[in-house]
């Protein structure tokens, strides 16, 4: 008796359990949306459009891009954790979001960077360049350092906001360096370059693409990326380690799901994402915007850069006394 009722208990079991698993074997059965929470056109909009093409050929379903804005991306994140573990819905986020925002909100950040999400995939990596006016004497970063000494305070360096990459990688360099550098925030590189340019101030840190054209017109000097090594697209430039040991602050873009994905589940499109980064178009397409795919792309990747930065940038804002707006 007791047998045959075991029997009945398993048996039901293995019916509740059926859709699930066959839910699980025949995913994705539906389009994927990807969210991203910046406007159109930005470098992790890019990214997400160029990568989700061929994502959607990998998968055999559509994949689409939304662009949900506002409230530091608050407003993208909190739509996403909302929805069903399932896979159908994803995040293109940034230290931003889970490093930089968490540390400078504290216990008022509506979410948890670790606890809220299941990291599926770095995707890309990018660089920043430190740029200098043309009217500053300094060919190269130690001239710079050198120069900065001999003026404490003299020299001004603008950022595309406050808690940005831009300002926390000088932020990083005076700490390391021990400079007196004044900060002038903008409200994005369209602002800070423009001003760079026309000698408002004296340093920025912005990408190539945006540097490229106003080095080549003679107008500023890139002296260093603000990465631990030096960027594929730009060799020729030495990285910031090079000359403050164990700087690394690059700009990276990894794919997140709701917590709770099933783990069959987030390596399909794990899988999807490595599949589409063999693609020459996606490989281009990223050239383009700056960006590099991401040298690595296991289970765990992605995990460990976001415990990594929640350190790195939480010391910084800690130490920095930077307050976030």
């Amino acid at each position: 008796m007791i047998f045959r009722n075991l029997l009945r208990v398993a048996a039901a079991a293995a019916l509740l359990l059926a859709p699930v698993l066959a839910s699980a074997q025949a995913f994705p059965s539906r389009p994927i949306r990807i969210i991203v929470p910046y406007a159109a056109g930005g470098q992790p909009d890019i990214v997400a459009r160029v990568v989700s093409k061929q994502m959607a050929v990998a998968l055999g379903q559509p994949v689409t891009v939304d662009n949900v804005t506002g409230g530091s991306g608050v407003t993208a994140i909190t739509q996403l954790i909302g929805q069903r573990p399932d896979g159908y819905t994803l995040i293109a986020l940034d230290a931003g979001h889970w490093a930089i925002y968490p540390a400078g909100r504290g216990p008022s950040t509506p979410y948890d960077p670790v606890k809220s999400f299941t990291p599926v995939s770095l995707v890309t990596t990018s660089s920043l360049f430190l740029a200098v006016h043309e009217s500053v004497p300094a060919k190269n970063m130690a001239e710079l350092l050198s120069l900065v000494k001999q003026q404490p305070g003299k020299l001004n360096y603008g950022s595309s906001g406050i808690g940005s990459l831009h300002h926390l990688t000088i932020e990083a360099l005076k700490q390391s360096m021990g400079l007196d550098i004044m900060h002038v925030p903008y409200r994005g590189t369209g602002q800070s370059v423009p001003a760079l340019v026309g000698g408002q101030v004296q340093l920025v840190v912005a990408s190539l693409s945006v540097l490229s054209q106003f080095e080549k017109a003679g107008k500023v000097r890139i002296l260093a990326a603000n990465t631990a090594a030096r960027s594929a697209l730009a060799p020729d430039v030495p990285a910031i380690s090079e000359t403050a040991p164990g700087l690394d602050l690059p700009g990276q873009v990894g794919f997140l799901a709701p917590a709770g994905l099933p783990k069959d589940i987030a390596d399909k499109l794990l899988a999807a994402v490595d599949e589409a980064m063999k693609s020459p178009d996606v490989l281009a397409g990223l050239k383009a915007t700056g960006v590099e795919p991401a040298p690595s792309r296991t289970a765990d990747t992605l995990a460990r850069r976001i415990q990594e930065d929640r350190t790195r940038y939480g010391t910084l804002i800690k130490s920095t006394g930077i307050q976030l707006e």
